[in-house]
């Protein structure tokens, strides 16, 4: 009975030590497996930080790559701006310039006519040739007209000619049966064309029909009738 409870009591150590190996192996397997986590936790921090860090200078560096191409298209478009305004300046001061003496050419070419008035004149003074003087100003006259045409100045014909409201003015009316309705029989003031355009409207008398042209037609068929019969 000794011996049995000897052994049993040697089996019970034995597990009990059994028990205790185990227990510290489970409890180094449990340490090892903790740092093997923190360790791939650690790695796993760097790698991501790594990562943010990679990412964020990327970042900055896209944000600083446009912002030197918003400055290059501001300095484009501020210079673009400036020179635009130098134009509109400089465009302005050649239109002024350009009106102020548009005229010039023609001023020159009117001096040598201007020059004929006054030998006119002069000659009107010392000769009482009255046909000569008015000779020498219908000449000059047809000068000016020369160097106003070179221009494209030319007169609008009026007498004879049909009323047109675009080109004439009418300032009176005469009362005339022989003409058709609204004839210019009479030039008040001369008027003008520039390149076609109407700068100066002519100023005439038209004439005025107090009869229809189909009683003027009726009445003369009807003389002629008499006048075959006599």
């Amino acid at each position: 009975m000794s011996e049995v409870k000897n052994n049993q009591e040697e089996e019970r150590v034995e597990e009990e030590h059994d028990e205790v190996v185990n227990n510290a192996e489970e409890k180094e397997n449990l340490e090892s497996s903790n740092e093997n986590s923190k360790l791939e936790s650690e790695a796993d921090v760097n790698s991501k930080t790594e990562s943010d860090e990679k990412t964020g200078d990327e970042e900055i560096s896209a944000l600083r790559k446009k912002a030197e191409e918003r400055d290059s298209l501001l300095d484009q478009l501020l210079r673009t701006r400036a020179e635009f305004l130098n134009y509109q300046k400089r465009v302005r001061k050649e239109n002024e310039s350009t009106s102020q003496y548009a005229i010039q050419n023609l001023i020159l070419d009117l001096f040598p006519e201007l020059d004929n008035f006054d030998r006119a004149l002069k000659l009107a003074d010392s000769s009482k040739d009255f046909d000569k003087f008015v000779e020498g100003i219908k000449l000059i006259e047809g000068q000016l007209f020369k160097v106003l045409a070179k221009y494209g100045v030319k007169p609008i014909e009026t007498v004879g000619k049909a009323f047109d409201p675009n080109l004439h003015e009418a300032v009176m009316e005469e009362e005339n049966n022989e003409l058709p309705h609204h004839t210019i029989i009479d030039e008040f003031q001369g008027g003008f064309l520039l390149n076609e355009r109407v700068i100066r409207p002519s100023k005439v008398k038209v004439s005025r029909r107090t009869i229809e042209e189909n009683d003027v037609k009726e009445t003369e068929e009807t003389e002629n009738i008499q006048n075959d019969s006599d």
